[in-house]
């Protein structure tokens, strides 16, 4: 239950106070839930992880467990950040110089629906 109640404070943390603090744009809440939510999960299995709980990891992982596997899976977790932030950067340069990243404030106020698809999404009387 405490596992349960610290994923949850934190993505809902990331969902609304970093988000609101570093403004960066996340309709779905992503990177709140993915990256924030299984960060906290990765880092908490090195910590949790007991052979009582997976039997297996007495044979495959015994060297490590109850010692300093959450070292390990603070290293997987840098890996996982840093391959991951980086692929993003490298695609996101490359749309923004490609087609660029945000319309003009004109066209966002007028509403994308009619210049990107030439058509309107919803018919509102004035």
């Amino acid at each position: 239950m405490l596992i349960g109640l610290l994923a949850g404070v934190t993505t809902f943390y990331a969902c609304n106070k970093l988000k609101a603090k570093f403004k960066y744009d996340d309709s779905l809440d992503t990177f709140g839930v993915h990256a924030v939510g299984g960060t906290v999960g990765t880092l908490l299995t090195g910590f949790l992880a007991t052979t009582a709980a997976n039997p297996n990891l007495a044979t495959n992982l015994k060297e490590i467990v109850g010692h300093n596997l959450w070292q390990h899976q603070l290293a997987a977790m840098g890996i996982t950040l840093g391959l991951s932030v980086g692929a993003t950067l490298v695609i996101g340069l490359a749309l923004k110089h490609w087609i660029g990243l945000r319309p003009t404030v004109e066209i966002e106020d007028q509403g994308l629906d009619i210049h990107e698809h030439g058509e309107e999404g919803y018919f509102l009387e004035d």
